[in-house]
C-alpha cells in the first residue's frame, strides 16, 4: 500500500498505526493528519531511531497493511487462505479439517452450538 492512501483515510488507520507503534502519543499521531515527515518526525522522537530507520518500518508496515476493502473482497479469499499457512502447524493443509489441531470447538470438526 502506498503512504498517499493512509494519508487520505488518515483517522481509520490510526488505530492500527497505535497498534504497530504503541508507545507513540495519540494526539500527536492525530496531529499529523496523515503526512509523512511531521508522522515520521514523532516516531524517530519517541523510539529514538535515525529517520532512515523509521522509514524502512513505515515502509514494512505499509507492505503487511492490506486496506479492509481488500481484506473482505472474496476473489483474495484463496491468497489469504495460502497466506496462512506461514502461521500454521507443520503438518496441517490450509484446506484441512481443523479439528486435528485443536482449532474447533469438537473433535469431529462440526461446531455443536
Amino acid at each position: 500500500m502506498k503512504w498517499s492512501h493512509v494519508a487520505k483515510h488518515w483517522h481509520a488507520f490510526v488505530p492500527n498505526i497505535l497498534t504497530q507503534w504503541p508507545d507513540l502519543d495519540s494526539d500527536e499521531v492525530e496531529a499529523t493528519e496523515g503526512e509523512l515527515g511531521p508522522f515520521l518526525d514523532h516516531l524517530c522522537e519517541v523510539s529514538g531511531m535515525s529517520r532512515e530507520d523509521a522509514r524502512d518500518e513505515v515502509s514494512e508496515w505499509l507492505e503487511g497493511t492490506d486496506p479492509a476493502d481488500a481484506v473482505m473482497d472474496e476473489t483474495r479469499d484463496n491468497e489469504r487462505i495460502i497466506a496462512s499457512a506461514r502461521s500454521m502447524h507443520p503438518g496441517e493443509d490450509a484446506y484441512s479439517d481443523d479439528s486435528e489441531f485443536g482449532d474447533d470447538d469438537s473433535k469431529d470438526g462440526r461446531d455443536d452450538n
